[in-house]
């Protein structure tokens, strides 16, 4: 029942998540929703978290344009995530920073995955979190709390920096963004499941960027990912954020740790 309540929370919370998420750096987060083709201001069944997507088939009720597939998909994630946080043994202080740590990560994934970008302050609210986070886990030590973020984005920051003998500048082949959502991950997960979930994010990383390489036109066109050129499809040469692996990566250790699950992959 404790999920049930989190995740219906945690529906509200996601459609709110969208707005923050589609807003930012543009407009204020105030203000009556709207059809972002027509202007039509939304009524309440209009946006009733994922149901209202599915029911009007994906489009607006007004102009009958398509409305992305971030709306549901950012809702049900949050709803998950929640659910998953309100039924876990956490306490009621690590329940106050694990939930909006588990918005961020959403509105960071989100964002990163369209822009190709991670906002400054959204990623230096998570970090702040989340070294509160693991100071409040009982098995860390304060000297392995304090060490895990910098242990974990050790890897990130060498490639951030590798890339300058390369290309001339530094951050060409990983986004400084990266090192700093590593640190954060690090410190919310301690060691050394910071530091492994930061490979784990490696590999994810190559599983998905194959399965898009792959010719998918249909799946990729549903998706809306397009290269520069306008042609449906990815190519070697196109930019990939790889903040999305490290939150899914480090999403998967962060559970592991709530429900005590052990995958050989995380044992050291």
């Amino acid at each position: 029942m404790i999920a049930v309540f989190f995740g219906l929370f945690g529906l509200i919370v996601g459609s709110f998540l969208n707005v923050v998420i589609l807003r930012f750096g543009e407009r204020s987060v105030g203000g009556r929703s709207s059809c972002p083709h027509c202007g039509t201001q939304l009524r309440a069944l209009d946006m009733v978290p994922v149901l209202s997507w599915i029911f009007l088939r994906g489009r607006c009720r007004y102009c009958k344009v398509r409305i992305s597939i971030q709306y549901p998909l950012v809702e049900a994630a949050t709803a998950t995530f929640f659910a998953a946080i309100g039924a876990s043994a956490l306490t009621v202080a690590q329940l106050v920073l694990a939930l909006p740590i588990a918005a961020l990560l959403i509105c960071i994934f989100t964002y990163d995955l369209k822009h190709k970008l991670i906002p400054d302050i959204w990623v230096w609210i998570f970090i702040a979190l989340a070294l509160l986070y693991g100071f409040l886990n009982s098995q860390f030590v304060i000297l392995n709390s304090i060490l895990s973020g910098p242990v974990a984005a050790l890897p990130i920051l060498f490639l951030w920096y590798l890339s300058r003998p390369f290309t001339g500048r530094a951050g060409q082949w990983m986004g400084f963004g990266d090192v700093k959502l590593a640190l954060g991950l690090g410190w919310l997960l301690g060691f050394p499941l910071g530091f492994v979930s930061i490979f784990l994010a490696f590999i994810i990383g190559a599983v998905i960027s194959v399965c898009i390489l792959l010719p998918l036109p249909h799946i990729l066109h549903f998706c809306g990912i397009r290269t520069k050129e306008g042609s449906i499809g990815l190519t070697m040469k196109s930019e990939v954020p790889f903040g999305p692996f490290l939150i899914a990566a480090g999403a998967i250790a962060w559970f592991m740790i709530m429900y005590n699950i052990q995958i050989p992959l995380l044992i050291l």
